[in-house]
């Protein structure tokens, strides 16, 4: 999905394993890039290939043939795997689903987010494909792995959290003054009367 309000039916599908506010809106929804599973798929057919080539020049007997549909099942775990993860980002929080047999679910709150990274190789550029770290507060780092558009996905989660940043900070700034200047009158009765330390 390219970087848009999702539809109606996109929330009811992400509503399914990430319980949206009545109000939250999905700003961004995908998932990583089927092309990952490409190489298992590659050396699946590879060693399907000369398990054939070993029973017809005789190396190996018929019943190596078995193998066949055992290394055919090699690329359905990471296929699975990549088609049971979404990203997502809402006004107020990004989610990351992850799971084949299990189901795990984390989420950010916007504000915790510290800094974001995006890291493409030489290939991933051409095909405008990478991947968005994120740092958060806590100093963990969550990752939308293996994505189109990872530069049109960073810059809007970053104005996501902007948006979400707006409003955090609560009270004017006559309050915030008031409050530094009865901290320093405490730091002042604390340190004895000197106030240039």
């Amino acid at each position: 999905m390219t970087v848009a309000t999702a539809r109606s039916g996109e929330r009811d599908r992400v509503e399914s394993w990430l319980a949206l506010e009545a109000d939250e809106r999905i700003r961004w929804r995908g998932r990583p890039r089927i092309q990952t599973v490409y190489p298992w798929l590659a050396v699946a057919v590879l060693a399907m290939v000369a398990v054939a080539a070993g029973v017809a020049i005789e190396f190996l007997t018929i019943l190596a043939l078995g193998w066949l549909p055992v290394l055919a099942a090699v690329p359905l775990w990471p296929y699975v795997r990549v088609a049971r993860t979404e990203f997502v980002v809402t006004d107020r929080r990004l989610a990351i689903r992850r799971g084949v047999i299990g189901v795990s679910v984390r989420t950010v709150g916007l504000e915790r987010i510290q800094n974001t990274t995006v890291t493409q190789g030489a290939l991933e550029t051409v095909i405008d494909a990478g991947t968005v770290s994120i740092e958060t507060a806590s100093g963990s780092t969550l990752a939308f792995r293996s994505i189109d558009a990872p530069l049109a996905v960073r810059a809007e989660l970053e104005r996501a959290a902007g948006e979400s940043g707006t409003a955090a900070v609560p009270g004017t700034q006559a309050q915030w003054t008031a409050i530094r200047d009865a901290v320093r009158g405490w730091r002042v009765a604390l340190e004895g009367g000197d106030e240039r330390r």
